[in-house]
C-alpha cells in the first residue's frame, strides 16, 4: 500500500513532511503511532505479515509501502474531547487519488475512518476500493442507500467481537457507506454521512478521530499521491 498525503483543517497548518518522523513498526513488532509536531494530527501503520513503512516527502506528502502483508494506515486529526458529530459541526473534505497499482492484492480501501466512544463504534466512508469479486458481504448486513455526492452510497453493518478496552472484552459496532461508483477525486460531506446513519438507527458516540484511510490486504498495491484537505 503507497500513500501520500497532505491534510488540512479549517485553517489550520498543513502539516509538510519535515513536521513528521519517518516511521515503521518495528522488528517483531506490528504496529507504530506518533503525533505531528504537537498538533491534533496523528499518524498509525499497522501490518500483519512481512513488511510496512511510513516515509515522509518534502512536498508535504505520504508514502505507505507494504508487501506480502495485512496493512492498515490512518493519518488526521484526534480529538483531546470527544465529542458527537453535532457538537463537532460540519466535517467535509475534499479527496484527491494518484494513480494506483495492485498485485494480488483482494482487498482495498482508501476513504475515512474514525472512532467514537460511549459508545464505542467504528465508521468508515469508502469512496474507491478494490475486493475480490467485488463481495459486499465482508461488511456485513446491508442496512440503507442514499445519494450524496453525486453517487449513491450503500450502508453496512457488522459487529466486531471480543475487543479488549477499558470498558473490558466488548463487542462493538463498525458502520460502512461504500461508494457504487469508486472515484479518485471529489468532495465527501461527512457529517452527511453521520446523519443518515443516525436516520438508519445506527449511533454513533462520541467522536474521538476522523482520519484518511488506506487498507489493504496480501499483494502488493500502490497509491502514487491522495490528498484529503480537511474542512470543520
Amino acid at each position: 500500500v503507497g500513500l501520500g498525503i497532505a491534510l488540512t483543517m479549517g485553517l489550520a497548518t498543513t502539516v509538510y513532511a519535515d513536521r513528521c518522523p519517518n516511521a515503521w513498526p518495528a522488528e517483531g513488532e506490528n504496529y507504530a503511532s506518533g503525533t505531528i509536531d504537537s498538533t491534533n494530527y496523528s499518524y498509525e501503520v499497522w501490518r500483519d505479515g512481512y513488511t510496512a513503512s511510513l516515509e515522509c516527502y518534502d512536498y508535504g506528502g505520504y508514502k505507505v509501502y507494504s508487501k506480502g502483508a495485512d496493512a492498515i494506515v490512518r493519518f488526521g486529526p484526534k480529538f483531546d474531547e470527544p465529542k458527537t458529530f453535532d457538537q463537532h459541526g460540519n466535517f467535509a473534505a475534499d479527496y484527491k487519488l494518484g494513480s494506483t497499482y495492485g498485485a494480488g492484492t483482494d482487498f482495498y480501501l482508501v476513504g475515512i475512518q474514525g472512532n467514537t466512544t460511549e459508545p464505542k463504534t467504528e465508521f468508515y466512508i469508502i469512496d474507491y476500493w478494490i475486493y475480490e469479486d467485488a463481495d459486499t458481504t465482508v461488511f456485513g448486513t446491508r442496512m440503507g442507500e442514499f445519494t450524496v455526492d453525486g453517487d449513491t452510497y450503500d450502508i453496512w453493518q457488522n459487529t466486531a467481537n471480543n475487543y479488549l478496552g477499558v470498558q473490558g472484552d466488548i463487542s462493538y459496532k463498525r458502520y460502512f457507506s461504500i461508494r457504487r461508483t469508486k472515484r479518485d477525486s471529489g468532495r465527501i460531506d461527512i457529517t452527511a454521512h453521520f446523519k443518515k446513519w443516525e436516520e438508519l438507527d445506527l449511533k454513533l458516540g462520541k467522536i474521538t478521530d476522523v482520519m484518511a484511510l488506506v487498507e489493504g490486504s496480501k499483494g502488493m498495491s500502490y497509491t502514487s499521491y491522495l490528498t484529503m484537505d480537511y474542512f470543520n
